[in-house]
């Protein structure tokens, strides 16, 4: 009884935070990996585990000329066609209720030229490691049926930020793999066995600095969950459900001047699936849409995201 009493303030406390957080406006990085690392018991009796998602993000490709043209009015616009982050984490359990995280990930961005006349509509290609993410993760209430844990972390600026496009010129910030700042997050994060139904997810709030060219990207909010149920009789270890992933942003900045077209707010849904391999081995997948962007200026919007990955565990 006393653990469903704290689970159900947990659920009050994640209602209360999401509508006490301010519409912040725009994108922050994927919490995918961090919500599937909340750890079941068996799983925290595991000393160290492996997770690797790839994160895909196509984008509402802009006509090369018409980008060109909101560029000549003043507007801060690029022309992002798809961007690929493969994510590799490892994870460490201190202790029973303490998990250190460290994410390096590899970024691909392709883009097509809107400032250059002579190369206008041009493929871009920018790649390169991206910026080490170390979290710890404190489970303060814990019991069979899951746990609600404290979030902090540490952004490093490990991530190449000096790319060059075809012409020579370097990538503007929002096109780097890296982004030459150090920022912090705090937050929650939680799993819950309720029946065959098992949810988990994480509700963040990210504090950037000015990084590198003079540019910081807003304060980010985001929160990502993952419903999901046993549907064995298909498949042994095969769980179906679904991930809801929100992010909401600041403005960004530049030189010091606050750009309008940027920030927003993105709420992205969508089936998933988990197969549960073996005691150490899970992989799983989803594919995610818009269901609501409002996003600040003329930023271009999402037109579909993806993740899939594995974790194994020793």
């Amino acid at each position: 009884m006393h653990g469903k009493r704290d689970f159900r303030w947990f659920i009050l406390f994640m209602i209360a935070l999401c509508a006490a957080v301010p519409a912040l406006e725009a994108c922050d990085g994927c919490g995918c990996t961090l919500a599937r690392c909340g750890l079941s018991e068996s799983e925290a009796a595991r000393r160290w585990f492996f997770d690797f998602t790839v994160e895909g993000q196509n984008w509402d490709k802009r006509d090369s000329a018409g980008a060109h043209t909101l560029h000549h009015q003043g507007h801060h616009v690029h022309n992002k066609t798809s961007e690929t982050f493969y994510h590799h984490a490892l994870g460490f359990n201190a202790t029973d209720r303490l998990t250190v995280l460290a994410e390096l990930p590899y970024v691909r961005r392709l883009s097509t030229e809107v400032d250059s006349h002579a190369r206008l509509g041009h493929k871009e290609f920018s790649e390169g490691v991206g910026d080490l993410d170390v979290t710890l993760t404190w489970r303060f209430l814990r019991n069979e049926e899951g746990f609600l844990g404290l979030v902090g972390g540490v952004k490093f600026p490990t991530g190449s930020t000096t790319e060059l496009n075809s012409g020579g010129d370097r990538f503007e910030p929002e096109l780097q793999p890296g982004s030459g700042s150090y920022d912090g997050k705090t937050g929650l994060a939680f799993r819950r066995q309720a029946g065959p139904w098992r949810f988990q997810g994480n509700a963040l709030y990210t504090w950037k600095t000015e990084g590198d060219q003079e540019f910081e990207y807003g304060d980010a909010f985001s929160s990502y969950l993952v419903a999901d149920r046993a549907v064995g009789r298909i498949a042994p270890g095969l769980r179906a459900g679904a991930d809801l992933k929100f992010e909401s942003a600041g403005k960004d900045r530049e030189a010091g001047v606050r750009q309008a077209d940027s920030g927003g707010e993105t709420l992205l849904a969508g089936p998933s699936v988990t197969w549960e391999a073996g005691p150490d081995v899970s992989l799983f997948g989803n594919f995610l849409f818009p269901v609501y962007q409002e996003l600040g200026g003329v930023h271009q919007e999402v037109d579909f995201a993806w993740n899939a990955g594995c974790k194994i565990l020793w």
